[in-house]
């Protein structure tokens, strides 16, 4: 079994400083936009661009497994055809147990408050009514200690929006349980638009309850999720095994940018079907 242990990327890594500064820019500019702020972007959303998938490999390797499940080799025909190889040793018994909805939901606001605490000015959104947001519906208990942190800094603290990006991320999968669009899986990073859309049409205002709002959405199945978690978990391993040194993405594929954005949306999904378990204890091993 190939079994690669929890490894945090660093988005500020030198090789990477320069564009992901350009990311946060043009996600500033929509932030702001949101607030009547003039700003505009040239970001595309992932749909609109595709790396050059390998020619798909053959899924005999696969099909010899003794474990194999029908389910893994759906999951596995859809990494071969979008260019990813994981490796055909993977466990397909995961031991996954889902959360409560209200948990994800709190996790998702949590994000939201953290993201519009660094990225939307303080003259146009008061410290108070994010803290209130926070207080009310108990969010701390969804952010890990250098989160909570993040809500004594400065609001215009650049240390701390060079890195919120990943949060980003993390958003986008605990979204599409309560009805956003499905996570790429492509590894481009979301943009300012896409994030945009979720803090104002998919998450809870500020001054209303999330429990209450929770009230009002419909959930994907559980059968889904555990669907979606598998190939992130698949395609997690790729990238990995890409990270060291191996041919196992696609042709133009970063395994450390790119592969930074599989790592953090797998990370909410795996999360989200690992109950009573803490963020930052989850197990994102491959």
């Amino acid at each position: 079994m190939v079994c690669m242990p929890y490894m945090r990327l660093n988005a500020r890594t030198p090789h990477h400083t320069k564009r992901w500064l350009k990311l946060i820019h043009n996600y500033m500019s929509f932030f702001k936009k949101i607030f009547g702020i003039k700003g505009d972007t040239d970001q595309k959303p992932e749909t609109d661009k595709k790396f050059e998938t390998k020619k798909e490999t053959n899924q005999t390797s696969y099909d010899k497994i003794p474990w194999m499940t029908e389910s893994r080799l759906h999951t596995i025909s859809i990494c071969l055809k979008a260019g990813f190889k994981p490796a055909s040793s993977l466990p397909t018994e995961l031991n996954r147990q889902l959360r409560p909805s209200v948990e994800i939901a709190n996790r998702l606001h949590a994000i939201k408050a953290l993201v519009i605490w660094l990225m939307v000015p303080q003259e146009n959104l008061p410290n108070e009514k994010i803290l209130n947001f926070v207080g009310q519906n108990n969010l701390e208990d969804f952010m890990s200690e250098d989160e909570k942190a993040i809500l004594s800094l400065s609001r215009d603290d650049e240390e701390a929006r060079n890195s919120i990006g990943w949060k980003f991320e993390n958003a986008w999968p605990l979204a599409w349980y309560f009805g956003y669009e499905e996570p790429g899986i492509l590894g481009q990073m979301m943009t300012g638009e896409q994030m945009q859309d979720i803090l104002v049409n998919h998450t809870c205002p500020l001054d209303e309850n999330v429990k209450e709002w929770i009230e009002q959405k419909e959930t994907i199945s559980e059968e889904s999720l555990i669907k979606k978690e598998d190939l992130f978990y698949c395609l997690h391993n790729a990238v990995r095994s890409a990270q060291m040194g191996q041919d196992t993405v696609p042709s133009g594929f970063d395994p450390i940018g790119n592969g930074g954005v599989i790592h953090e949306r797998r990370h909410s999904l795996t999360w989200m079907l690992s109950k009573d378990t803490k963020w930052e204890e989850t197990d994102l091993s491959t």
